[in-house]
């Protein structure tokens, strides 16, 4: 990965399989830059932006969508085609202007007849299953590029984008043929380069903006149009702007035949024309007098989960696929992790897409006794999550942070506790332990989770759940998918049915239930057959194993996990670093642990 990668942030903006495939980089970037900046209406409104609606197409790379702007009554669709020169991510720009607006007549006969059509603007909202529609409105093009030098952003169109009709042409109307240009008049001929300016302007304001730091070189080049004759005579301008990078121009693909009348590299004045505009700064506040961050919603917080559910419920499978969700979505999930005993595993098996801050050892609602700020306050100076999930090791008693969680209201926006039950084993767990039950009084969302295995009482475990919490939303999942928008609405709209889930006082934890752990470090491969027998042999006692591990009759270390009703052996596909271990949790390990062969 290039250093400057890390310098400006990408890990936090791109999921680190994007990052390290330098062929999507430069779309899932655009990508990233035009939504993220069009979330908080402040600052969609000053960056330049109306709205923006993004078009998800199969088989194409990321980054199709439509935008309307600040100064332009009409829609320009931006769309990703195959790369330019130095493998850079290239747009086609489109512009599809309002039928009434005069420069409907600036384009060819042909796109005038589009723009009079009834299903005009259904086709602009579909743009991308009429290509070819869009390409009657073509104005330019947007190239993005990450590379060793830096991020590089550019615009280049022709002044006069127009042509010649040599044969002229003619229009089928109601009353015969009308000859709409006469031989050797002039089709189109669309200001190209100052319509495309109208979509750059925020373009480049927002990368400013997302990526935090201002431009460090910008240069204007221009050349001679040498197409075909048909083409009206006029030259080709392309804008560049470099982002950590050293001030060469060595952003997207230099032109041989052009030359380059504007060059600047981190030096004031700012070029004219160019002065004035927003993309020199990535601190909006700098760039007007009247700014008001408040009223912009600059302040607006992170919206806060707390995650909880008994050993082996599927929590981490939860937060798996609510962050699947929120990076299709552009959102950004930064997540505080806690696993009891010395060894942490499940930030091990998630694909790292957002920030992982492990606590303290030991269990975060028993033990984190102040350190929560601290680690908030980590993330909110080095990121800016849409979502900060502080997922609870299964052990956890709620009841026993949210005192905390109230002193933390300047940090966020409390969203949710959200539980997870095991469908299978819920009933008997909840009778069992008094921690499951408080997790399940304190939720205002609680999934009722592997709801596909054999012997689940659905009826049964609901009802149970009612008794102990009769206000909460109650959803039956597999594999704990479920799309957030389900549980909590779009931008957390639905009204939760939260219970009284505050008392003072200290709360249930494991060691009132009598729950241990042990860690048991390995040095050598061991029998799956024999760890199998130790587990089974413990019964109701064994809550929970898991670890990295190696088996004698199985190639590389595998992930191996253990709640009641579930085996799971996977690949291990992290970095191994030969740290094998295991991580029991039950009742009187002791006495089960002490099998000789199996791990001495």
């Amino acid at each position: 990965m290039p250093e400057t990668d890390s310098a400006c942030g990408l890990d936090t903006l791109l999921p680190p399989s994007v990052v390290n495939a330098p062929e999507l980089v430069g779309y899932e970037l655009a990508r990233a830059v035009l939504i993220r900046s069009t979330y908080i209406p402040g600052i969609r409104h000053r960056l330049g932006w109306r709205g923006i609606h993004e078009a998800v197409t199969p088989g194409l790379p990321p980054g199709s969508l439509t935008a309307k702007v600040n100064d332009m009554p009409g829609v320009f669709s931006f769309f990703p085609v195959d790369p330019g020169p130095c493998h850079a991510a290239r747009f086609l720009l489109s512009y599809y202007p309002e039928p009434e607006e005069p420069l409907v007549e600036k384009y060819s006969i042909e796109a005038g007849i589009f723009a009079l059509a009834p299903d005009y603007m259904e086709k602009i909202r579909s743009f991308v299953d009429h290509i070819d529609f869009a390409g009657l409105f073509h104005i330019g093009w947007i190239e993005c590029l990450q590379s060793d030098h830096g991020i590089f952003i550019s615009f280049q169109a022709l002044h006069r984008l127009g042509w010649i009709a040599e044969n002229g042409i003619e229009i089928e109307t109601e009353n015969g043929p009308v000859q709409a240009v006469a031989p050797g008049g002039i089709d189109q001929d669309l200001p190209a380069f100052d319509v495309g300016m109208a979509f750059f302007k925020p373009l480049a304001a927002s990368f400013s903006y997302t990526l935090g730091a201002a431009p460090t070189c910008f240069y204007s080049q221009k050349r001679e149009k040498k197409d075909a004759a048909c083409f009206l005579e006029t030259d080709e301008q392309r804008l560049t702007l470099g982002y950590f990078s050293n001030g060469e121009k060595a952003g997207v693909s230099d032109w041989e035949d052009a030359f380059t009348h504007i060059s600047w590299s981190g030096q004031t004045p700012f070029p004219h024309p160019y002065e004035t505009e927003l993309w020199w700064t990535p601190d909006l506040t700098r760039t007007g007098n009247s700014l008001d961050k408040k009223a912009m919603d600059i302040m607006t917080k992170p919206r806060f989960i707390l995650l909880t559910g008994f050993l082996g419920t599927g929590k981490t499978s939860f937060l798996d696929y609510f962050i699947q969700v929120q990076t299709a979505a552009n959102n950004f999930v930064a997540v505080i992790q806690n696993e009891i005993g010395e060894k942490g595993l499940d930030a091990a098996l998630l694909d790292q897409t957002y920030a992982v801050t492990q606590m303290d050892e030991g269990c975060v609602c028993c033990s984190l006794a102040g350190n929560l700020r601290a680690a908030l306050s980590d993330i909110l100076d080095r990121f800016a999550p849409d979502f900060i999930v502080l997922e609870t090791t299964g052990l956890a008693n709620p009841a026993n942070i949210l005192s905390e969680l109230q002193d933390l209201d300047d940090l966020f926006e409390f969203g949710s506790v959200t539980t997870l039950v095991d469908g299978s084993e819920g009933r008997r767990i909840l009778e069992r332990f008094e921690v499951a039950r408080d997790q399940v009084r304190l939720a205002d969302v609680i999934l009722v989770n592997k709801c596909d295995l054999p012997e689940t009482d659905l009826d049964g475990i609901e009802e149970q759940i009612r008794q102990l919490n009769p206000v909460a939303m109650v959803h039956q999942t597999i594999h704990a998918a479920v799309h957030p928008g389900v549980l909590y609405g779009v931008n957390f709209r639905n009204p939760l049915r939260r219970p009284l889930f505050y008392m003072p006082g200290t709360h249930a934890t494991h060691e009132d239930d009598q729950i241990e752990t042990r860690l048991i470090a390995l040095d050598h491969p061991i029998d799956e057959a024999a760890l199998n027998a130790v587990i089974k042999g413990g019964g109701e006692q064994i809550l929970r194993v898991k670890g990295i591990v190696r088996f004698n009759d199985r190639s590389g270390p595998m992930v191996f996990q253990y709640a009641p009703g579930s085996w799971q052996i996977t690949p291990f596909t992290g970095e191994d670093t030969d740290d094998y271990f295991l991580v029991f949790i039950g009742l009187n390990l002791e006495q089960h642990l002490t099998i000789k062969g199996v791990f001495a």
